[in-house]
Formats: structure tokens, sequence, C-alpha cells
């Protein structure tokens, strides 16, 4: 790509190998550089950490309604963001898989139509920008309409799809990706150009090791100096070699390969590094057997009766008026272990009762309740409550009690509120009034 001798990080120097010295230095400018990034008008980080200047075609007028335009667009996403952070906050699952969705789906079509990646890069990297931009739309469209749809599959069920979506979407995008890179001499850079290394350009850039540790490193491309079709060129790698020395010697003449339509890019020696290849292949056929797989488990039905238990941070379940010290009862739990063995086919439903009485027989002890629509339990053991105290009843309706209006509700298991919370959907029996025309 054209060598932009505005950008800060770039760091030209006529030295094929870089010494201890020049590489503390470099290092020392880059955290500098980066520290000025908390007091940088963000509407001004590409100029300042980057090199990029608007466009002189602008006039003052449009200048100032660009940066304008950068603030709203930067207010919006900040707004977004917040947006989500409140969603998952109030467990707003379903509105927090809409909106994220969308995010990525706006996104994707953005890089898809545009086929920009990064602030800094060859203009050749669009196709791989458009593969990932389709990619990141696919994955976020199928996503939407799992969530949309997610009343026809069981819990277990729609978690596993997203997985099936997300493996398989990713699996494929970088197996083409993969290839591209592999064979860019002859999708992307197809001419040979004779170009002179007049001196070498060096950055800095920082990730985590396998020790999880940040480690910094140099990047090294040399200084290319040629000519195609009449017209001059000063380029280096589109993608710099992660080594602080050059394997090229300053005023060497070497054979590069360009972008016909784009000559300012060059190919890079690591596009086709046989061990980064071998890696996104491994991975791209992993994440593919990954969604297969899972998918086929779906398909078959053995992912129906998957459960999925979700834990929320006590400090979040106290916002939303729950004890994070109780233990969740959902729907799941009472129609799988309770309302299907002992009620099959029957309607459930929930409401809190009040102990009135409890009497000691000699199959246990009985408790009536205050309502005496509930039938009388017996607890074997000594764990009934005392008269006064409240108890979460879970029961069908006995329809032959039914017409008396007494002993009709049916309680096919209880828990104390004081250790339990019913977080399901299911509520109190309400008796249909008879039709007063007839």
């Amino acid at each position: 790509m054209f060598y932009n001798k505005d950008n800060p990080q770039w760091k030209f120097s006529e030295d094929q190998n870089i010494s201890n010295g020049e590489y503390d230095k470099l290092v020392s400018e880059y955290r500098e550089l980066t520290r000025s990034f908390l007091t940088t008008d963000f509407r001004d980080i590409n100029e300042k950490l980057y090199g990029v200047k608007p466009s002189p075609e602008l006039s003052e007028e449009e200048t100032a309604s660009k940066r304008k335009r950068m603030m709203i667009g930067g207010i919006i996403c900040m707004l977004g963001f917040a947006g989500l952070v409140l969603l998952l906050i109030f467990k707003q699952i379903v509105l927090f898989g809409y909106a994220f969705s969308l995010i990525f789906l706006f996104a994707g079509i953005s890089i898809l139509i545009s086929g920009k990646g990064e602030v800094i890069e060859s203009t050749s990297k669009s196709k791989i920008n458009r593969i990932i931009g389709f990619a990141m739309a696919l994955a976020s469209l199928l996503c939407i309409l799992l969530i949309f749809f997610r009343d026809k599959f069981s819990q277990g069920e729609f978690f596993i799809l997203l997985f099936v979506v997300v493996f398989g979407v990713a699996g494929l995008a970088l197996l083409v990706v993969t290839f591209i890179y592999a064979f860019a001499g002859k999708i992307i850079y197809t001419q040979d150009v004779t170009a002179t290394c007049a001196g070498y350009v060096r950055y800095v850039s920082k990730d985590e090791g396998s020790n999880h540790r940040i480690h910094t490193f140099i990047h090294t491309s040399p200084l290319f100096k040629y000519s195609y079709e009449g017209t001059q060129y000063e380029a280096v790698y589109d993608d710099f070699p992660a080594k602080g020395n050059s394997d090229i010697a300053n005023g060497e003449t070497v054979t590069i390969r360009v972008d016909p339509k784009h000559p300012e890019n060059i190919k890079s020696p690591v596009t086709n590094h046989p061990a980064a290849i071998g890696f996104c292949i491994f991975m791209s056929v992993a994440c593919l057997a990954v969604s297969i797989g899972l998918g086929i488990y779906t398909a078959k039905g053995y992912a129906a009766g998957t459960k999925v238990d979700v834990k929320w941070n006590p400090v979040i379940e106290k916002i939303n008026g729950n004890d994070p010290d109780l233990i969740d009862v959902t729907d799941d739990i009472i129609t799988d272990n309770y309302a299907s063995k002992t009620a099959p086919g029957k309607e459930w439903y929930y409401e809190k009762g009040v102990v009135i009485s409890k009497e000691n027989t000699a199959d246990g002890t009985v408790i009536e309740f205050s309502d005496d629509s509930f039938k009388k339990i017996i607890f074997k053991d000594d764990t009934a409550p005392e008269p006064g105290s409240e108890l979460m009843l879970f029961y069908v309706i006995d329809e032959n009690n039914l017409q008396y209006g007494i002993r009709y509700k049916d309680v096919i298991t209880n828990a104390d509120p004081g250790k339990y919370e019913y977080v399901g959907s299911h509520g109190a029996y309400v008796m249909t009034q008879p039709d007063s025309s007839r």
C-alpha cells in the first residue's frame, strides 16, 4: 500500500536490522502515542493516530458538516451500547438478541457495500472485507429469524441452533478467506514488477500471548520504489511481517507482485505462510464439523430435552426485585418433575396460599389453607409449616369438586417462598362464569 509519511505509527529507517536501542525508542514512542488517545477528540483520532487527513476537496463547511455527523454517529453508538447494557440488566433477553443482531447486521451490510475494514489497509483487501461483511450480515439475519421463530423450538434446541448458525457461517467464511489468502498471487496480486528497496518502515503492535500477558511486536516492511505503466510508486507490503529485521538489503533490486487494479498494493510474504494457512484451514474445518454435528444432533431430536440454566449476577437480581439467594423454580421443573407424572395431560396453575391450621394424624401432618378451594395436603415429615405461614402452591383442577366450589384445587407440589422463587408464567386458575343467556 502507499507509504504514508504522515502516519505517526510508521517509522522510516535505512537500517536493515534493528538495534536494541532503536527497538526501545520505537516502543517508547508508541506508548506515548497511545497515551495521547485519551486526550484526543475522537473526531481527530484518524489524523492523530494514523495520519489520515481530511480530504482537501472538501470545503470548510463540508468538513464541519462531516465532523458533526461523526459526533452524532459517536453519540448514537454510545447510546446503543448503553441500551444493550440496560436490556441485559433488566433481563430483556429477546430484545437484547434483536438489538445485538441488528447492530451486527447493519455493520455487516456496511462492510459488504464499502469493502472497508480498517483505517489503514490496502484497497486490495476489499474482497476479503466484503466476504467478512457478508458473513456478519448472514449470521445476524439467521439469528434474527431464529429469535422470531423461537416458540417453535425448545430452549435447548434454540441455543444449539444459535451455535449451528455462528459456527457454520464462521467456518465457511474462514475457509473462503483462507483460500483467497493462499492463492492471492493468482487472484489479487497477479503482476510481477521490478522494485528497489529504498529503506524500511516499521511500526509497533501489542497482542496477548499464550501466557495471557501482553507482548510487544515490531512489524517491518521494505520501502519499495518502482514504476508501473509509467507511474512511479513508493509503497510497502499490504501486510507487514511481524519481525524487526528485513530479508531484503537496502538498495537491493527484487521482483514483487502487485495488484494491477491497484498497483500500490504489494503482496506480502505473510499472506501465504504454510503455518498460517494450515491453522486457518484447521479452524474452519473444526467450526464446520461442530456446526454439522450440532445440526444433526438437533435434527434427530436429541436436543429437545436439553435445559439451559441461566445464573444472573446478584446485583442484577436485586435491581429486578428478586432475591439472589432464592432458588429459581421454572415452568419446566414443575411440568417435567410433577405435572407430567401426577396429572399427565392436565393444565397446572400457580398461586400462594396461607396455612390456617395443621393437624397431626397417623398418616402425617395435615395442612389446611385459608382459601377453602384448596384441598388439604399431608406432610410425611416434620417440615410442615406453622399456621399463618405462606406456601407456593402448584396445582391442577379436580373437575369432580369444581361444581361445589370448594376443594377443587389439587396441589401437586409446594415450596417455601423463603427458599424458592417461581420465575415461570403460570398464574392462578380463574373460574369461568356460566352463560346467563341460556
